[in-house]
């Protein structure tokens, strides 16, 4: 006997809120990651990045507002691609349909802005560079668009649905853990040595 797939919908307003919180997150590690590399390969001209974490609650905003400008161009097209590929090419609802679909919709936005690179007459990037820009967005996308699917899912099943909150300080809160760990340890590395 033949199990039939719950159709979830797709734009709820609680898998456009966990996604957005899902790039917040990801925006956080990615300067996270940038900072922690500044702190271990110094610039001579650079002051160590020590305001970066002062100014970081005030950016904060801005960068939910990109996160949600995001969800609505990327996540959202992705999740419903995917939904549209498993209902035509069978496994409706697997979740390896959003990467190959979060590629796709990366390449058609990165393809664009390259094309209107090249309308305006601004520099044009070598393909290399394109291709590491679709990477960057592909790879991006999947987690984010992982996140609201699993929340659409829980939604239809009659599940607790992720929440918001519990995203964002999870993941910030993971994140501030592993760094209070890492320069700790690179702390007691350095008195240890010297």
């Amino acid at each position: 006997m033949k199990a039939t797939a719950i159709r979830e919908p797709v734009w709820t307003p609680s898998a456009v809120s966990v996604a957005t919180a899902g790039l917040t997150v990801e925006a956080a590690l990615a300067v996270t990651a940038l900072w922690t590399w500044g702190l271990f390969h110094p610039h001579p001209d650079d002051d160590g990045g020590a305001l970066a974490v002062f100014v970081l609650p005030l950016v904060l905003p801005v960068v939910a507002g990109v996160a949600l400008a995001l969800t609505v161009t990327l996540i959202m097209p992705t999740l419903s691609l995917a939904r549209r590929a498993g209902a035509r090419w069978g496994h409706d609802g697997a979740w390896w349909w959003v990467p190959a679909m979060a590629a796709t919709v990366s390449a058609a936005w990165v393809g664009a802005g390259g094309l209107g690179f090249a309308l305006l007459g601004d520099a044009v990037a070598s393909p290399a560079g394109y291709a590491w820009w679709w990477l960057a967005v592909a790879v991006s996308v999947v987690p984010a668009a992982l996140l609201a699917r699993e929340t659409n899912r829980r939604t239809a099943r009659g599940r607790p649905r992720l929440r918001t909150r519990k995203v964002l300080l999870g993941g910030c809160g993971g994140l501030a853990a592993a760094v209070a760990l890492l320069l700790t340890t690179a702390v007691v590395v350095e008195s240890v040595a010297g």
